[in-house]
């Protein structure tokens, strides 16, 4: 269970017998009321194959149930050469008032993460050309490894007035460069070290200020999300920064 309001993490894992730096075939679920604030993606090679994990980072503002659409990957049999859908079971989240991630049973939400791993058969694991000649599908495009941080200063400047000068920069500019920057003092303000990542400043903020968990949130949005949003996305942003 979870409260209106609070943020939670959904992850998306799926592992394949082969060596591939993407895996542009993953389909993630579809939200019911429930708010997709960004995603994290991570990939690790295992001796056989490679492993990719995708976390969503959710919030829901409405009493209920948060629903998630399996995640799935549409692949063609080597075996048959038939067209094959390998999902992931719907996931279903309780929102109800006067929870908190802390409070809820561990077990329980342990387990909902792990019904989220998609059960990929052997017939899907060898993943070679045939799945390659599928259509991609527009995704996001991957975060940055790294933040530009604040040019070397004569004197120390406070780091509020260091958020003033770069969202001062962004709303002249409205670069990516500028963005980036912004991100960076933000999530320093959560109390991440230099270099962290959106997941990296949540968990260092936990639910000490949720103003500036929201600004984060519409921060990656206007930085990573659909092209068609951005524009929108960083409307947001330069009206909720001005009241940081």
């Amino acid at each position: 269970m979870v409260a209106p309001g609070e943020t939670f993490h959904v992850t998306v894992h799926v592992h394949v017998r082969e060596r591939r730096a993407r895996l542009d075939e993953l389909v993630l679920p579809a939200l019911s009321n429930a708010v997709d604030l960004g995603d994290e993606r991570r990939r690790v090679a295992a001796p056989d194959g490679t492993d990719f994990y995708e976390t969503l980072t959710v919030e829901s503002d409405v009493v209920g149930t948060a629903s998630f659409s399996p995640a799935y990957i549409d692949a063609i049999d080597p075996k048959t050469g038939r067209g094959m859908r390998y999902s992931s079971q719907p996931l279903s989240v309780r929102v109800a008032a006067g929870t908190t991630v802390a409070a809820a049973d561990s077990g329980a939400l342990a387990g909902l993460l792990r019904t989220a791993a998609l059960a990929v058969g052997a017939a899907a694991i060898v993943l070679l050309a045939a799945i390659l000649a599928l259509a991609r599908r527009l995704r996001r495009p991957a975060r940055t490894a790294a933040t530009p941080v604040p040019p070397p200063l004569a004197r120390p400047v406070p780091p509020d007035e260091r958020l003033r000068a770069a969202v001062a920069a962004y709303r002249e500019r409205g670069d990516d460069v500028s963005l980036d920057l912004v991100r960076a003092l933000l999530f320093a303000q959560a109390g991440a070290r230099p270099g962290a990542t959106f997941a990296d400043a949540m968990q260092a903020l936990g639910q000490r200020d949720p103003h500036l968990v929201r600004v984060m949130a519409v921060a990656e949005r206007a930085r990573f999300g659909p092209a068609e949003e951005r524009g929108a996305a960083r409307a947001d942003l330069l009206a909720l920064l001005s009241a940081v």
